[in-house]
């Protein structure tokens, strides 16, 4: 759900915003850039396997950057397959920020003004404007934690 949907109509002693940091302000200082992602979903109904993992990733080789095959992920037994190639996208949903030092100078005006929101804790990938590999998102996000704790216990105060 789009956050500038709601945040008007729903009150919340704290937000967790893990959307575009420059979205959350509208764009007031211009839009970050991001790659985006396309994605091909195919059903293979006569292959059992298509690949030996989860995810494998095609960093020169091809037009696409990486194929999941879910079976892998889900541990579902059934005839049949489905993966889904990823092809990289300048323009589309962002999904990855493009470092480079002007955009760190853009993401650092929109930091300033995060730093002032009290009641919100701006967490992951396209909120904190960093390309974070899962573990990390996983250590970000717990390392959150606190914070958040502290200021819903220093609202209930």
């Amino acid at each position: 759900m789009d956050y500038r949907e709601i945040r008007e109509k729903q009150r919340a002693k704290h937000v967790v915003y893990t959307g575009p940091l420059d979205e959350y302000f509208d764009n007031c200082y211009g839009k970050l850039p991001y790659r985006s992602l396309s994605f091909e979903h195919q059903h293979l109904a006569e292959c059992q396997e298509f690949q030996s993992v989860g995810t494998v990733n095609y960093p020169n080789e091809h037009d696409y950057t990486r194929i999941t095959e879910f079976r892998h992920l889900t541990g579902e037994k059934h005839s049949g397959t489905s993966i889904v190639r990823e092809y990289p996208k300048a323009e589309g949903d962002p999904y990855y920020p493009i470092p480079r030092p002007e955009n760190e100078i853009l993401y650092r005006k929109y930091q300033a003004l995060a730093d002032r929101e009290k009641n919100v804790t701006f967490v992951g990938r396209l909120a904190q404007y960093r390309y974070y590999n899962m573990d990390q998102v996983v250590g970000v996000a717990l390392s959150s934690v606190a914070g958040i704790k502290k200021c819903l216990s220093e609202s209930a105060s």
